[in-house]
């Protein structure tokens, strides 16, 4: 493991962060994209978790030393994207394979973290022609109603689950906007990761005890809710709800990189998930937690790297 975490400026991440890029739909729909680490190359459609785009800008550095183009939309109703009413979780596809259309890319790289997974694994149930790999960063599974799998969430995970598995939208909206509330009370970046500790293993909590990284998800958060809970509210739905495809039916390879002692999404998923899947590798990394993937970026790129290498091999 790389001796020491890749933590981007407060500077650097208020720099990515105006250079904001937007494309229009055919609905009249704009979708804000950002693009980091090396414009020229392998592109990479990254599946951001439940936050925003701001935390994929951990990746930035590295990104640019293993020569990665990290490309990040934000779904409808978070950050600068706008919202879609009745949204599906395979409409992602047709965004996604829009986005690359545009940027005038053919074969992409697709990742994903955390509440990401739903998009990320809808790429590759349906868009696996046009995918070079894909690559799960402990991402969320369809678990949230199975009573085992809950019991192993923290406690503020699990109460979300449960809410947004049960209430329409325009209920679940209120208990999340408290999430909302607390980014606009809350302006120091201790207090936010104190706010989300009962999620946080002891590697985890080493991380947040960086001042750029609490910061850095702060201002993620932030994002998440620059339109109110709506949007949020909406995409988490869509993690706890059911999919709308078999995950069996998955046919891209799939390799799975897993803090063993991550507590936001517990190992219990990824594990379900290499089972579930036809064709998936399972790396369990011993003593990290959900943060280590995009802190040691560099760690995660090699994996990338070597996954590349091996395909092109066979």
């Amino acid at each position: 493991m790389t001796a020491k975490p890749d933590i981007i400026s407060r500077e650097e991440i208020e720099a990515l962060q105006a250079q904001v890029k937007f494309l229009t739909l055919k609905d009249s729909r704009r979708i804000a994209f950002y693009e980091y680490g090396d414009p020229a190359g392998m592109p990479v459609i990254f599946c951001h978790g439940t936050g925003s785009h701001v935390h994929v800008m951990l990746l930035h550095h590295a990104a640019k030393r293993h020569n990665f183009r990290i490309i990040v939309p934000d779904r409808p109703g978070i950050g600068q994207s706008d919202f879609q009413p009745r949204r599906k979780l395979l409409d992602a596809v047709a965004d996604i394979s829009t986005l690359a259309d545009h940027l005038g890319i053919a074969k992409f790289g697709v990742m994903g973290i955390s509440g990401g997974g739903p998009t990320l694994f809808a790429c590759a149930y349906a868009l696996a022609d046009r995918l070079l790999f894909v690559v799960d960063l402990a991402c969320a599974v369809p678990l949230y109603t199975d009573p085992q799998a809950l019991s192993k969430l923290g406690t503020m995970d699990r109460v979300y689950a449960r809410l947004g598995a049960k209430l329409p939208l325009w209920l679940f909206q209120i208990p999340f906007s408290l999430l909302g509330f607390q980014q606009k009370t809350m302006k120091s970046p201790q207090a936010f990761a104190k706010m989300m500790s009962s999620s946080m293993c002891p590697a985890d909590s080493e991380l947040f005890a960086i001042p750029e990284m609490a910061y850095i998800f702060m201002r993620d958060f932030q994002e998440l809710f620059r339109q109110g809970a709506k949007g949020g509210a909406f995409d988490a739905q869509l993690v706890y709800l059911n999919w709308g495809f078999d995950l069996r039916k998955i046919k891209t390879h799939v390799e799975i990189r897993q803090g063993a002692e991550d507590r936001w999404i517990p190992p219990m998923f990824s594990q379900y998930l290499s089972k579930t899947l036809p064709d998936s590798t399972l790396d369990l990394i011993p003593g990290q937690g959900h943060f280590y993937h995009m802190a040691y970026a560099d760690d995660t790129l090699d994996a990338v790297t070597r996954l590349i290498k091996k395909q092109e091999e066979t």
